[in-house]
């Protein structure tokens, strides 16, 4: 039997649930929000002591949906759940979304825990959409995009001001991250990524083509950073070797594009 909580709203929301609480030992719990309306809406959910979210979204106009499931499963006996959060948002007139996803416990065996998958988005006048979907296990956390919503994971239009950001983290020292902010329009493909103890990668891997671009046009400057235990390389520079860090700035005005971002750091 699943047990699933739904909430409709158009008014401001504040959400705090435990999803360990919420069903019978290997019943799957899966918790729904939807929104639609003026004002804003906002909650953590925590998955046992297997993984935690918390969302955000906030504006004149703006309709999404947040989801977060826990199998209760306990796949091999490791005594970790797989779980899995996703939110999706779209913002008219300014606002400001976020989502961000910790994977909490871990097979040690592959690693310690401490994964963390952060989007977040902000426009003081333009519109916006924000969409990510985030899934723990045992052995490491995946973010996979595919088949789901494959483009235009964050985007925001006719903004004269605005920020983004996407990164995913290791725990373990191993990071990448790109930040941008800027005026007028802008486009971040991130279908997939993951993280691990020993690895993080942004914007690629989980099994799935590679799509990791940013388009913009207007002003702007973009910040693209990556720190690995070993090394930490980019498909903006091919053929990079023997670096353990970087940190890439790039200003623009007028039209602006990356067709290949993608970092791996580990």
């Amino acid at each position: 039997m699943k047990s699933k909580l739904i909430l409709a709203l158009a008014i401001a929301l504040t959400l705090v649930l435990s999803l360990g609480g919420l069903a019978l030992a290997a019943d799957p719990t899966t918790v729904d929000v939807t929104w639609d309306g003026i004002g804003e809406v906002g909650g953590a959910v925590t998955a046992g002591d297997d993984a935690n979210a918390n969302f955000y979204s906030g504006g004149n106009s703006h309709t999404g949906a947040f989801h977060a499931s826990d199998d209760n499963h306990n796949p091999y006996g490791y005594g970790v759940d797989s779980c899995s959060f996703s939110m999706e948002t779209s913002i008219g007139g300014g606002g400001e979304a976020w989502l961000d996803v910790n994977r909490t416990d871990a097979k040690t065996s592959y690693g310690a825990a401490g994964q963390q998958s952060y989007t977040y988005v902000w426009t003081n006048d333009g519109d916006a959409t924000l969409q990510n979907r985030s899934a723990t296990n045992y052995a490491s956390m995946k973010d996979s995009n595919y088949g789901w919503h494959s483009n235009d994971h964050i985007t925001v239009t006719g903004a004269t001001a605005y920020t983004l950001q996407r990164f995913v983290d290791s725990g373990n020292v191993n990071f990448a991250g790109l930040l941008a902010s800027g005026t007028g329009d802008a486009d971040l493909d991130c279908m997939s990524s993951e993280a691990s103890a020993g690895r993080v990668r942004l914007g690629w891997g989980c099994g799935c083509y590679t799509n990791a671009d940013f388009t913009a046009n207007g002003t702007g400057t973009l910040w693209l950073d990556a720190v690995g235990n070993n090394s930490a390389t980019t498909a903006m520079a091919p053929g990079m070797t023997g670096a353990s860090s970087f940190h890439f700035i790039a200003n623009w005005a007028g039209s602006f594009s990356i067709a290949d971002y993608s970092v791996t750091a580990n």
